[in-house]
């Protein structure tokens, strides 16, 4: 073998090296995104097992009163509000401004949306329908910024779903779910 076939064979073979590199790479970054997105859901998961997130969340779903009887421009409403919530009110906050941090992570592509649209979609539109007195003159006002996020996340889910894109329940979208054989 001469000079010249062998440089011919070894720029060959360099580019057979760096294409299995790019090749290897893509994988390793497709696995590694994976990974984050499954990361990402089991800390969302347990982040919302605190009790003050469940004690906030609780008192929200269970709210005894008409959010049409509140008007979001009443101080005395929004006092009269906290005191429905008595010492749950900080904790309420937090299931909100939970929901307003989500919108931003998101948004940013830090969080998968499907995998928290499969989490908590629906809780969060329940929030937002209880809160709806106080979110939807905000929406209404581009220069107001409170709960934006919140408000943002809300949309995004009525979008997805109005396309089609959303999920029956889990437990009627996969009632025939069977676990895989253990090896």
């Amino acid at each position: 073998m001469d000079l010249e076939n062998a440089s011919q064979w070894a720029e060959i073979l360099g580019l057979v090296t760096i294409l299995g590199a790019a090749i290897y790479s893509w994988f390793q970054i497709k696995e590694l995104r994976r990974s984050r997105d499954s990361s990402t859901a089991m800390n969302l998961a347990s982040n919302f097992q605190s009790q003050d997130f469940v004690v906030g969340l609780t008192s929200i779903l269970n709210m005894q009163f008409d959010p049409i009887d509140y008007d979001a421009d009443n101080p005395n409403d929004f006092e009269a509000l906290q005191n429905h919530f008595g010492e749950n009110w900080p904790k309420v906050m937090t299931v909100l401004t939970t929901w307003e941090s989500l919108g931003v992570l998101i948004h940013r592509g830090n969080m998968d949306f499907h995998a928290f649209y499969d989490l908590f979609s629906g809780v969060v539109v329940k929030n937002y329908e209880a809160f709806s007195f106080y979110l939807e003159p905000i929406r209404e006002d581009p220069d107001n910024k409170d709960m934006e996020w919140f408000i943002w996340l809300v949309d995004r889910i009525k979008e997805y779903e109005k396309e089609g894109s959303g999920t029956p329940p889990a437990h009627i979208a996969f009632k025939d779910w069977k676990p895989s054989e253990r090896k």
